[in-house]
């Protein structure tokens, strides 16, 4: 058996199993008489402890985290260090938020971010704009996941299979258990994603270090010693110094949970002391992103010629110098790395389109019925457009992409102040949303980030949601007679 054919294989048994696995949940209830939209959507809002976590923590290892962690690392030294604290000042954010929106969903049918929008505002416009600007972020961040996939795929097969006949195998894969089983199957497959993800990552960013260089401190002083200063600030880049650090742990542990999907996985918990307790605990995750780091910085040591794609140091260092068993066990890994979260992601979209964009304008008629046959043809719909867009148009998303995080963080506001200020009003949501989304895309794709304001370098996205807060309280104070019509909100929390 050749290289090629015994890694393909064995990415082949990861792919078709976690298929088959996502859509068991489907198949059972449909022998029950089929899923209402309830079920598919937010899971029967009765996940526990466990399932919570799992759906929670699987958006945490995606792309990003297996290849873009060590590509930082690989390229950019001491500024890829910020990933791990982002996720665990997320979580201190997330025990407040969370537990507050969940209770409010159970009690007024909430299924999606819009949905909480509309009704703490009293307002279909806002939670059709909020809608679509979630679709318009959720887009590229499947497409980023259609791509790793691919990459992947196409290192693993030796250049054999290229990322195209992947995308479509993978995808369609996917978008069979999301049809079927909606967040059951997510949650089911991210369990098995997880377990496999956290031994593939903790293996390799143990062992390498270790075998080239004796220990892991071993390798941060050889790279030290061959690279000076490459593992502070502004490490392997010009201007990602200090402030730009501090500036993007703010933005990214307050726009972590403003992902139109997070909300989502929230209403899916039993209770709010299930988010609470997951919140406490997820913290643990981020200790594991620091293995695929070490594996970034073991690359840039050993491998002879430098990278094109700085993405790919994990995948070619496994390639060039283990077994393709060994390379096949990791592509699996990588592989649902990509599929689960994109199952999520999915859904999601589906969701926003089909009950806060079409469901509050052309289908006002719509049953709760005929919202869950809709959303399931949306979601082979949406995987059509990504699979196409990644395939014919791979640019045309990147600057969306680029503003996906300081994009929905401009959420924050207007959830956060919304759920907790009794003077938050209607017209401050508006005011603020519009213009943090309209700084993060002038700064952005003016090539303005990070921003260079009196010596510091700031991520656009903090100087954006600045002023996003300053604009809604300001607004707030000044239009108190438009107050937000949930009468009930504090009984609600």
């Amino acid at each position: 058996m050749s290289d090629q054919t015994a890694a393909l294989l064995i990415i082949f048994l990861f792919v078709i199993g976690v298929t088959v696995l996502g859509m068991i949940p489907g198949m059972r209830d449909h022998t029950k008489g089929g899923m209402k939209l309830e079920d598919w959507a937010v899971g029967g809002r009765n996940f526990g402890r466990w399932l919570n976590w799992f759906v929670l923590a699987g958006e945490i290892y995606t792309a990003f985290a297996f290849l873009g962690a060590s590509g930082w690392a690989y390229a950019r030294g001491g500024p890829t260090f910020y990933i791990l604290g982002y996720g665990a000042l997320a979580y201190l954010v997330g025990y407040y938020i969370l537990p507050s929106m969940s209770p409010i969903g159970r009690k007024y049918n909430l299924m999606t971010q819009p949905d909480l929008i509309e009704h703490l505002y009293g307002s279909k416009t806002l939670g059709i704009l909020t809608a679509v600007i979630g679709i318009a972020f959720l887009l590229p961040y499947l497409q980023l996941q259609l791509t790793g996939l691919g990459l992947i795929i196409e290192t693993c097969s030796y250049g054999q299979i290229t990322r195209v006949p992947a995308m479509l195998i993978a995808f369609m894969m996917v978008a069979a258990f999301v049809y079927f089983s909606g967040l059951k199957g997510v949650a089911t497959t991210a369990v098995v994603k997880d377990v496999i993800m956290i031994i593939a990552i903790l293996f390799f960013g143990i062992y390498l270090p270790t075998h080239y260089f004796g220990s892991v401190g071993g390798m941060f002083e050889a790279l030290d010693t061959a690279k000076p200063g490459f593992l502070s600030l502004p490490g392997g880049t010009k201007n990602l110094d200090v402030s730009w650090v501090m500036s993007t742990l703010v933005v990214t542990s307050l726009g972590f949970y403003m992902w139109p999907h997070f909300a989502t996985n929230s209403f899916s918990a039993k209770n709010p002391d299930v988010l609470r307790h997951n919140a406490v605990y997820l913290p643990l995750y981020q200790i594991c992103l620091l293995f695929p780091m070490l594996v970034g910085f073991t690359a840039l040591l050993i491998l002879a010629e430098p990278l094109k794609t700085p993405d790919m140091a994990f995948m070619v260092i496994v390639q060039q110098l283990f077994p393709a068993w060994v390379l096949g066990l990791v592509g699996g890994a990588g592989a649902l790395a990509c599929m689960v979260p994109a199952g999520d992601l999915l859904l999601s979209t589906s969701m926003l389109f089909t009950r806060n964009v079409y469901g509050r304008t052309f289908g006002k008629e719509l049953t709760p019925y005929g919202q869950a046959r809709m959303a399931r043809f949306v979601v082979l719909g949406l995987t059509a457009i990504a699979l196409s867009l990644a395939i014919f148009l791979p640019n045309m998303l990147v600057n969306l992409l680029l503003t996906g995080y300081s994009g929905v963080t401009q959420f924050f506001p207007m959830i956060a102040l919304g759920l907790f200020w009794g003077k938050a009003t209607r017209l401050g949501a508006y005011a603020g949303l519009i213009v943090g989304e309209i700084l993060v895309f002038g700064l952005i794709l003016g090539k303005m980030d990070p921003l260079a304001i009196g010596g510091m370098n700031l991520n656009a996205g903090f100087v954006a949601l600045f002023f996003n807060f300053i604009i809604y309280i300001a607004i707030s104070l000044l239009s108190s007679s438009d107050k937000h019509l949930v009468s009930d909100k504090a009984q609600d929390l």
